[in-house]
């Protein structure tokens, strides 16, 4: 599924690119064609848009990207996962597209191919999903940054039907590196039916919000968050149900 560190990682690449060319159109100093990052990181649990993707189990996680200075990009991303459908890793590559609005903001539009493999085929859990986010720092006060994103997937996993997902998140700087995180989602899905298809529940619904509250910071050299994340998904399972995650990067 599409990834937190993975837009975090991308964000601070991207920026380079997007302030980059405005540098060189007042320096004429030429950026580098294509910049290369990657990360690793530990998490006591795989959360995606307020669910665990690793049945509540510890994941492992590494990022590669490679950022041309045009703006087009390419990052791959891999982690264990449990599904439920057989197999044990999550692989996904991810294509997009950074266009400078200013010094401090951009526009990112990508599309994400998520692969599970090893899982049962009949399954059906492999999607792709197209995004567009607004990402801009320093809005309200120095070291804050905001993005709020659109994802749509013409057939979301498990064969259940379109998806649109709708995000916002918000870091705001408390004291030296440490710094508040706030974060809101919306999924929908086209029927109730199809819902359940995805996210099991009682069949009733056919939306939901997911969110997250809770502080990071950078010690080290490695990037921790402690996170609270929920939903108001109505299942009874373990996987739905909000979990304190705490997790720990380095990036490279």
């Amino acid at each position: 599924m599409f990834k937190p560190f993975v837009q975090k990682l991308l964000t601070a690449s991207l920026f380079v690119c997007s302030a980059s060319a405005f540098a060189a159109d007042a320096n004429e100093t030429a950026a580098p064609v294509i910049s290369v990052t990657g990360s690793m990181t530990m998490a006591t649990d795989y959360r995606f848009r307020g669910m665990s993707m690793s049945n509540n189990d510890p994941a492992v996680q590494g990022a590669l990207n490679f950022v041309h200075k045009s703006g087009a990009y390419l990052s791959l991303w891999a982690s264990n996962a449990d599904v439920g459908a057989g197999g044990n890793v999550e692989a996904d590559f991810f294509v997009g597209y950074i266009l400078p609005i200013t010094e401090k903001s951009f526009l990112d539009f990508n599309y994400a191919d998520v692969n599970y493999p090893g899982t049962i085929k009949e399954y059906h859990t492999d999607f792709s999903e197209f995004g567009v986010n607004y990402n801009h720092s320093d809005l309200v006060t120095a070291g804050d940054y905001f993005t709020a994103g659109v994802f749509y997937s013409p057939e979301f996993a498990f064969k259940s039907g379109q998806e649109l997902y709708l995000n916002t998140t918000y870091k705001f700087p408390i004291y030296n590196s440490i710094k508040l995180i706030s974060g809101l989602g919306y999924t929908k899905m086209e029927d109730n039916e199809l819902f359940a298809t995805a996210f099991g529940g009682d069949g009733r619904q056919d939306d939901y919000f997911d969110y997250k509250i809770g502080f990071g910071a950078e010690v080290l050299g490695l990037n921790s968050e402690l996170l609270w994340i929920d939903n108001n998904i109505d299942s009874d399972a373990k996987i739905m149900k909000g979990s304190l995650v705490f997790s720990v990067a380095k990036q490279f």
